[in-house]
């Protein structure tokens, strides 16, 4: 049976008016897991539970137990009373138990749909490991591209490194060059002060030396 079958057997399924071949085979579609079907059969038994409360009870005529005594007392005497079949009930208890027969499942149908419920845990197994094989492999892949862009980058710091410790050196050199052109400058400086002081002395010495030859007669 295909699935549209099974789920247009749903419905008579609920009402209990499927053979047990039919009945056996909607019971494994139901226990493998198909939940439109599952969905279906709950809207329609909670319908059919309904379906006793909207019946309406018709009163027997008055006049039928009259023709049911006339007909016993015409009988005659020595034919055997043959039980009268029991009035068939439309109480809701009794017409529940008629439309919803109690029936278990065979053995066979219960150990196929067992074996059914194993197979697809199997597959569902299968299918998990197969994936998460595949995750472990993607996740090394890239666990080893992440270490070698580490290792690259590794590289390069060490490279910035390198330079950067050629540049303090550098500029340590350039700071010693400049520390001792500013100590010839302070030499120089010192030098012209002296120089200075020096002419400024030959200057008062001149002075001196003009002023006397002027005072000479």
């Amino acid at each position: 049976m295909t699935h549209d079958d099974l789920e247009t057997a749903v419905p008579l399924y609920a009402a209990g008016a499927l053979d047990r071949i039919e009945r056996q085979a909607l019971d494994v579609h139901l226990l493998s897991g198909c939940l439109s079907c599952r969905a279906t059969l709950k809207e329609y038994q909670a319908v059919a539970v309904t379906l006793p409360f909207g019946l309406t009870l018709i009163p027997p005529p008055r006049t039928l137990k009259g023709k049911i005594m006339s007909s016993r007392l015409s009988l005659p005497a020595t034919e055997p009373e043959t039980p009268s079949s029991p009035k068939q009930s439309l109480e809701p208890g009794e017409w529940m138990k008629h439309l919803f027969p109690p029936s278990s499942p065979p053995a066979s149908s219960f150990g196929w749909a067992l074996g059914m419920v194993v197979f697809v845990v199997l597959i569902i197994l299968v299918v998990f490991g197969w994936t998460s094989s595949t995750h472990i492999a993607e996740d090394t892949e890239k666990l080893a591209r992440l270490q070698s862009q580490a290792e690259e980058t590794g590289l390069q710091l060490a490279t910035l490194r390198q330079q950067l410790s050629e540049r303090d050196e550098t500029l340590a050199q350039t700071r010693e060059e400049l520390q001792r052109r500013v100590a010839e400058l302070a030499e120089v400086r010192d030098q012209l002060i002296q120089r200075e002081a020096e002419l400024e002395e030959l200057k008062a010495q001149l002075a001196q030396g003009n002023g006397r030859s002027a005072n000479i007669p």
